[in-house]
């Protein structure tokens, strides 16, 4: 009896071992992985890219550095000052949404800090006193959203600064790290601005530091109906849901891991720290992608969750276009259907063609759709499916 005892004790510990193996979450070894950069093309994640030029026309001219957002009918650009949407079909301009402004229904100069749920679809920018505004796709004001708490002093601030939604009405936001001492890092609250839940800040310093605002230092994303959350600071990625926050993978940056102090050291020893700051990952099935900078060069990553390998190339001229043979390419987001955004602006097309006169007949599909851009024109959005 008591060896039966003994072998089902045994049997116990050893499953309940194997259970946290299986447990495990991943850890992508990017600090490793840097060591031996490699040569990554397209056709590596991506077997198909979809070239969409949008209108030109003096009431729809995209500013400098646009937000791109995708949805199944949809693109829409959003910049300081404007939300334009755009045709996915054909790239022809719909619709202004909102207006930049102080009055009623109209945001803040800071539109591009609101963000756009592409499954809806409808679009959220900041308002005038740090409320949310919401308007649908089709243009129409849909009211305005109190930021519960919201504080802009510069003593106790407590000021959203990134946003995204778990469905179609919970949001969630971020907030701004200023002085060191802030006391949560995200909230979960509904449109009617009830609060659902609030994550503390972990690295509560013990001593309030001088204000300092730096924008990019948390990023979400979504993947398979979820939302993911990082804190450039924390090398954890966790999955956000109304109950909990768990960790959902690792990215482990080494010595290119920035201390949660270095927010407040001067810019010359910030940037002696040789640091990879918060990447914007993208994620298929298989697939976890990203864009990073280390030491002024620009870098992509591509970790293969089957192999459970990460590469990484030097990205300073794009990733080699090996499927249509054209431009190469850098992806910025990634859309609730699983759909790679990129852009590229028009001149650096049209200089691209006027410089490679030699390719421009084995590339007659392409060349056909993009053959009449001028320099002036609006940029075209890139559309690239992941390999399942």
């Amino acid at each position: 009896m008591k060896r039966l005892f003994i072998q089902f004790f045994i049997f116990f510990i050893a499953s309940q071992y194997n259970s946290i193996l299986c447990q495990q979450i991943p850890v992508l070894n990017l600090a490793s992985a840097l060591e031996r950069t490699e040569d990554i093309k397209l056709s590596d994640f991506a077997e198909s890219i979809t070239y969409i030029p949008l209108a030109t026309t003096y009431d729809c001219l995209v500013d400098k550095n646009p937000k791109v957002y995708v949805s199944k009918e949809y693109i829409i650009t959003v910049t300081i000052y404007r939300c334009l949407v755009f045709s996915r079909n054909n790239g022809e301009f719909i619709r202004e949404i909102g207006r930049y402004g102080r009055g009623p229904g109209e945001f803040s100069y800071a539109a591009i800090m609101g963000f756009v749920n592409d499954q809806s679809p409808a679009c959220y920018f900041i308002g005038g006193n740090g409320n949310l505004v919401k308007y649908t796709i089709d243009g129409v004001f849909r009211g305005n959203i109190n930021m519960p708490g919201y504080n802009g002093s510069f003593d106790k601030p407590s000021v959203p600064m990134n946003f995204s939604f778990i469905n179609d009405s919970i949001i969630v936001c971020d907030f701004l790290i200023a002085r060191g001492i802030e006391p949560n890092l995200l909230m979960i609250f509904n449109e009617n601005g009830k609060v659902l839940k609030t994550i503390p800040n972990r690295n509560i310093l013990a001593t309030k530091q001088v204000y300092v605002t730096r924008p990019g230092e948390t990023s979400f994303y979504r993947f398979n109906n979820n939302l993911f959350f990082q804190n450039m600071y924390n090398d954890t990625v966790f999955r956000i849901t109304v109950d909990k926050i768990t960790p959902y993978f690792i990215l482990n940056r080494g010595k290119h891991s920035p201390p949660y102090e270095s927010k407040w050291w001067p810019l010359e020893k910030r940037l002696k720290g040789s640091f990879i700051f918060q990447p914007q990952y993208s994620e298929s099935k298989r697939f976890i992608s990203f864009n990073f900078n280390l030491d002024k060069i620009k870098y992509f990553a591509l970790y293969d969750k089957m192999l459970r390998l990460i590469k990484v190339a030097d990205n300073s001229s794009g990733i080699k276009n090996d499927i249509d043979g054209f431009m190469n390419l850098t992806f910025d987001s990634i859309n609730s259907e699983g759909d790679l955004i990129g852009l590229i602006q028009a001149n650096d097309i049209v200089h691209w063609i006027e410089n490679n006169p030699e390719r421009i007949k084995s590339l007659y599909p392409v060349f056909q759709k993009l053959k009449n851009i001028k320099w002036e024109d609006n940029p075209v959005i890139v559309i690239a499916k992941y390999k399942e």
